[in-house]
């Protein structure tokens, strides 16, 4: 449980690129993405955390997609229709960002969970945090 409530401090298992996310989140996405990928089946690209964490537009996949979902759901930051918990989403990202950053980012994105599934709303979120994600910086 510890785990999952750093992860967003995992949103997108995250890269050492982006200071957005330390070592240890990586580690624990990682982790969400290998037990969401075992939950949900499917065939996922090669590398699916390390394109999920470059923002990699090839995962549009619905395996992808749904594995995200599935990684959004179980840290808080979607809820079990794919759309964005604002509330979860500034609890975690406030640890360790600073609160200015983490409320811009957050009402830019918390819209973004537009699509007909819950794995197209999740995908939608991913997506706005891989174009915004310059705010951390």
């Amino acid at each position: 449980m510890q785990s999952l409530q750093i992860v967003f401090g995992v949103l997108l298992a995250a890269v050492t690129v982006m200071a957005f996310f330390t070592e240890e989140q990586h580690e624990v996405a990682k982790s969400l993405a290998d037990a969401c990928h075992a939950e949900l089946g499917g065939e996922l690209p090669e590398e699916f955390a390390k394109k999920m964490r470059q923002g990699d537009p090839s995962l549009d996949s619905e395996v992808a997609k749904c594995t995200i979902q599935c990684i959004f759901a179980k840290v808080g930051f979607t809820d079990e229709n794919g759309a964005t918990n604002r509330t979860v989403l500034v609890a975690k990202l406030s640890k360790g960002n600073p609160i200015e950053k983490v409320e811009r980012f957050a009402d830019l994105c918390e819209k973004s969970d537009v699509g007909e599934s819950k794995c197209d709303k999740a995908f939608g979120l991913y997506q706005c945090y891989h174009k915004n994600k310059s705010i951390f910086d």
